[in-house]
């Protein structure tokens, strides 16, 4: 009998161990993944202003060209890292009544390289 209760004693402490090692590991995985969502990507190359240049503008033309269903209106410039340049648009689905939104538009001279559509909705409502 004492043999058995210091066997599930014994389990018991590995399991509660491995359960606190197991819950640390999660509680530094999020403090690091909350730490990286705040820095600022310091690679980037940001523009003095956001209008855009004219080497910009022909990437980007050439990287949209014969793209369908979207229509991508450039905004703003907003930045260049490793070649690829990032360009805020307006976009609208090609369909009537179709509600605008923004994306972010990557591009290089290699052509498209991302959409990161901006669906605002609700938030960007006046209260």
């Amino acid at each position: 009998m004492k043999k058995t209760a210091a066997a599930v004693l014994t389990i018991m402490l590995i399991f509660s161990l491995a359960a606190y090692a197991g819950a640390d590991e999660t509680a530094r995985t999020q403090e690091q993944t909350q730490t990286e969502a705040v820095t600022p990507d310091a690679d980037w190359n940001l523009p003095e202003t956001i209008e855009m240049p004219q080497k910009v503008t022909a990437i980007f033309e050439k990287a949209m060209d014969g793209l369908t269903g979207v229509g991508y209106e450039p905004v703003g410039y907003l930045g260049e890292k490793d070649g690829v340049y990032c360009v805020l648009c307006r976009a609208t689905v090609v369909y009537p009544g179709a509600k605008p939104f923004y994306a972010l538009v990557y591009v290089s001279d290699e052509g498209l390289q991302n959409i990161w559509e901006i669906w605002m909705g609700v938030h960007a409502e006046k209260k």
